[in-house]
């Protein structure tokens, strides 16, 4: 019995192994060689700036997180490939309402769904902690968020291209989508809520129902997107520092 649960889990990992490399997912540490970056970047300010080991732990923690919402979207992306079923309800024995019927295989991609929007999250709010070491715009570590960090960075930076960068990608894609869903998954209702709750106030509407489903089938392909905006915002990181840090 144990050697067979070992086989199916290799085999599992085979296949999210093969994702990573048919999306070019790639790895942080082993494949982008981000621990050498960090090294070659902003090494030379560590003796001025990593009071108690904290540029070591935030570097190990931003990466961390990384590799961890790489193996969250490869689930996701996996799960939509073996096949989710379209939305429909079900009927309950209770009342004129049942729920959205979903396979467990629906089931488990919703729950990578609300793990990758959290773990993007996460990434970005490191990015912030990583900052504040250097720029210090943010004297109290437990108000260090992404959003707000940008904007105190914003008079100072506004210059540098690379902040440039980052901001747009605050305001065009964190605020609106990221953060907006985390929000939602954390404090109000997790995705197959969501769309159970948008599903039965359009059920009569074809057209809306159909944009429910197509954005559902998108989430894929956003993450795909987003894990590499995750790997340039590294890199727009590492140099903001390095060209603005003395």
């Amino acid at each position: 019995m144990r050697t067979t649960s070992r086989e199916t889990f290799k085999r599992y990992l085979e296949e999210i192994h093969r994702i990573f490399k048919q999306q070019r997912l790639i790895d942080v540490v082993h494949e982008g060689n981000y621990f050498k970056k960090f090294a070659e970047h902003i090494g030379h300010l560590r003796p001025k700036y990593n009071k108690n080991g904290q540029v070591d732990f935030q570097e190990e923690d931003l990466l961390r997180i990384g590799r961890e919402a790489r193996f969250a979207i490869a689930n996701a992306l996996l799960l939509s490939e073996i096949g989710l079923v379209r939305f429909q309800i079900t009927r309950s024995q209770y009342g004129p309402i049942g729920g959205l019927f979903e396979t467990e295989l629906d089931n488990r991609f919703f729950y990578f769904v609300d793990d990758v929007f959290m773990r993007l999250y996460n990434f970005w709010n490191r990015v912030a902690n990583f900052l504040n070491i250097f720029f210090q715009a943010e004297s109290d570590s437990e108000k260090v968020y992404f959003s707000p960090l940008m904007d105190k960075l914003a008079t100072e930076l506004a210059a540098d291209r690379n902040f440039q960068s980052l901001l747009r990608f605050k305001e065009e894609q964190y605020k609106d989508t990221i953060n907006r869903r985390r929000r939602q998954i954390v404090h109000r209702k997790c995705s197959t809520a969501t769309y159970f709750e948008s599903f039965l106030k359009n059920v009569q509407n074809p057209e809306e129902l159909s944009r429910l489903q197509q954005e559902r089938d998108e989430l894929p392909d956003f993450f795909v997107g987003s894990y590499r905006r995750m790997i340039q915002g590294l890199d727009e990181m590492l140099a903001l520092i390095r060209d603005n840090v003395k």
